[in-house]
């Protein structure tokens, strides 16, 4: 299944991805389609992109959501959970960890805050499996002082 056709067709919750984001979804999440994987996004928006993930990456993922905004834990679901806490607390992180061990894929679609991306970036990257992808959303933001961009 491609996964912008998958967006295309989506009649479920609302998905806000970029539209030139989706093969380089495809050439890093394909070879976990089917498999037994985790992937963790930082940031659940209206919780679509969740459910996305669950229908690209098959039966056998275990999607986990991250954010601040305890409304997100409504999107819990088969395949779906969700953890409300600050994507750069540590000790929140390493709970996340604890419970559903090192992630294959790390989204990171979160606060877009620097210090926040650096901070989860620095605790959960030596964490992903050996084989897993970090990817970090819309670093245009690095440039905007209002994400400590600049």
């Amino acid at each position: 299944m491609a996964l912008w056709a998958e967006f295309l067709t989506n009649t479920q919750r609302l998905i806000h991805k970029w539209k030139h984001y989706f093969p380089i979804y495809e050439r890093h999440f394909h070879r976990f389609v089917n498999q037994d994987v985790t992937l963790i996004e930082i940031g659940c928006g209206e919780g679509g992109s969740l459910q996305l993930w669950k229908r690209y990456l098959g039966p056998h993922a275990k999607i986990v959501g991250i954010d601040i905004e305890p409304k997100c834990s409504g999107y819990a679901e088969d395949q779906i959970e969700i953890r409300i806490g600050d994507q750069s607390d540590g000790t929140f992180l390493q709970k996340v960890v604890t419970e559903f061990g090192p992630p294959d894929i790390v989204l990171d679609d979160g606060s877009h805050v620097m210090s926040h991306l650096r901070a989860t970036f620095d605790f959960l990257y030596p964490k992903i499996s050996k084989s897993g992808v970090y990817m970090v959303e819309d670093l245009h933001t690095a440039y905007w002082d209002e994400y400590e961009g600049g």
